[in-house]
């Protein structure tokens, strides 16, 4: 490794610790380097405090025009950059690639497939679940009122970003946000910085000027942002970040959805089909290096199969292909800190007793970059961090149980409550299985593939967090709601002021008649009648 490397590797531990500056020292950020092999990438200015909260008013200028604007404009326009996206797809492949080292048939999968098709399932999620609602009235309690129920935006949603999904990931906030009406600033993750602001520029492209910002840099420029008198808050991170960012939005009065990880589990019985359960393990185990929340990272596997199981995984994985070329299987992690995370936790498990079927260490074509060999763990136990911990990284702890009792009861103790899988041949042994899984969402006989579908929820207990990306019942975060009520009415209300006797038994009859006591039901019209007397006379 040259000087210029090993400078950049530096500058990397230095923003990891917190600070924002260049190697020459000028005020601006980046990631450093190119997880692949060290290349320096063009640093990024970091926002303001001034320029943030500028940002935020900009936005909140142009959304007073665009919340005026019908569902099916807003989402024409979105729709055009969405194809825009699509035939600029090379682009963002590259970034992703060089950014985040991200292997380039994800990057097209991953990345640039989604935006049209995630628009277009907004649109019907959006449309149905935000139309005006009538609320029928009692007609007795209620004489000629009628209501709706309006959901309206909240106004600037601001969008703290992860780094593993740079592109794909801000599809599920910023799209909705603004289907509902809002404006967005989106803080990217240091490390994709250049990623994200790609996707942000397309969008910016076909709305109104303003509408959607970008402000950059670590930490502290989200924390600002929050600060800076946004509506709403969309974050996506780690636990420590995210109970932070709870807190602060909390004291604001504004909504916050926080998703802050996953250790999602597979519980492989015995009768599964192991060709499908090695494959299907082997992709959401490895997709984008292991670097999502929704990422297999333990499998509990019956023991009448286990052997067979950890055997195929190890003869998979050890065939799949590192490197930097279009179509490399994985390609390096992205970034020195969970790189550390990754390494620290295999060498517990070795420590405590795993077996290492296959990996176990840095390694790669290009080993001043960030490569991790896939790496499967047998026999490993709760006393490891790679079972109790999110991993996040190119490595399954496997857990043998003896059956899907024992699964359970330990998916169910676990830190994280975002996802798990059941993989088995019965069926309707897999769902009576899954309405025992307390996480966000079970999948049988395949994994977290429904992050990618608006219509379906995502979400999770426990550290996970209580953020829901996806869905109508995602929208509570982007709109809010107004009860509009009309009263048709000309005379006075029975029950208004003043009080006396003939409210009292009047009210009394009401509470009679409504556990069945009927026997001076009678008496209520001419309790009415009395009582618009009295009103009439004191008012008249």
């Amino acid at each position: 490794m040259n000087e210029p490397q090993a400078s950049a590797r530096v500058w990397q531990l230095t923003v990891a610790g917190g600070e924002a500056l260049t190697p020459d020292g000028s005020s601006a950020f980046s990631p450093a380097f190119s997880p692949i092999d060290h290349r320096l990438l063009d640093p990024i200015a970091v926002a303001t405090e001034a320029e943030v909260r500028a940002a935020v008013a900009r936005a909140r200028v142009a959304q007073e025009e665009w919340r005026s604007l019908p569902l099916a404009e807003r989402a024409g326009c979105l729709k055009r950059a969405a194809k825009e996206m699509l035939r600029r797809r090379d682009e963002v492949i590259e970034l992703a690639h060089r950014e985040l080292g991200k292997a380039q048939v994800e990057g097209l999968f991953n990345e640039a497939l989604g935006p049209l098709e995630t628009v277009a399932g907004w649109v019907k999620v959006v449309a149905n679940a935000t139309a005006t609602r009538t609320v029928r009235l009692n007609p007795l309690s209620f004489p000629r009122k009628t209501a709706q129920v309006e959901l309206l935006p909240r106004g600037v949603v601001g969008v703290i970003a992860a780094w593993n999904f740079p592109v794909a990931g801000l599809y599920r906030s910023t799209f909705p946000a603004l289907l509902t009406g809002n404006a967005v600033v989106v803080k990217p993750s240091e490390y994709t910085p250049r990623t994200s602001a790609w996707f942000m520029q397309c969008l910016a492209t076909e709305l109104p000027d303003g509408l959607v910002q970008v402000i950059q840099g670590p930490g502290q420029v989200g924390v600002t942002l929050i600060d800076a008198g946004i509506d709403a808050c969309v974050f996506t991170g780690s636990p420590a970040s995210g109970k932070k960012v709870r807190v602060r939005c909390a004291e604001r009065g504004i909504p916050a959805s926080v998703e802050m990880g996953g250790k999602d589990a597979a519980i492989v019985l015995a009768d599964c089909d192991l060709v499908r359960t090695v494959a299907g393990i082997t992709h959401w185990a490895l997709s984008n290096v292991g670097q999502s929340c929704g990422a297999i990272e333990i499998a509990y596997v019956d023991r009448q199969i286990a052997d067979d199981l950890v055997a195929r995984l190890g003869d998979a994985w050890t065939r799949l292909r590192l490197g930097s070329d279009r179509f490399a299987d994985l390609g390096p992690m992205g970034n020195l800190r969970q790189f550390d995370i990754v390494a620290a936790q295999v060498a517990d498990a070795r420590d405590k007793g795993a077996k290492v079927v296959c990996g176990g260490a840095a390694l790669g074509p290009t080993p001043e970059g960030l490569w991790f060999a896939p790496t499967v763990l047998d026999h490993c136990t709760d006393e490891m961090s790679v079972v109790r911990d999110e991993t996040f990284g190119p490595v399954l702890a496997v857990v043998r149980v003896s059956g899907a009792d024992e699964a359970i009861r330990r998916v169910n103790a676990g830190k994280y409550g975002l996802g798990a899988s059941i993989w088995t041949a019965d069926l309707d042994r897999g769902r009576r299985l899954a309405s025992r899984l307390d996480v966000g969402v079970v999948t049988i006989n395949n994994h977290s593939f429904s992050g990618a579908i608006a219509a379906l929820p995502w979400s999770g207990t426990r550290e996970t967090g209580t953020g829901i990306a996806n869905g109508a019942e995602a929208l509570a975060t982007y709109v809010r709601p107004r009860t509009v009520v009309v009263d048709a009415a000309s005379g006075l209300e029975a029950y208004w002021l003043p009080y006396d006797h003939v409210l009292w038994e009047l009210g009394s009859l009401i509470a009679d008649a409504q556990i069945g006591r009927l026997g001076q039901a009678w008496k209520l019209p001419f309790l009415f009648r009395e009582r618009s007397k009295i009103l009439k006379r004191f008012f008249g």
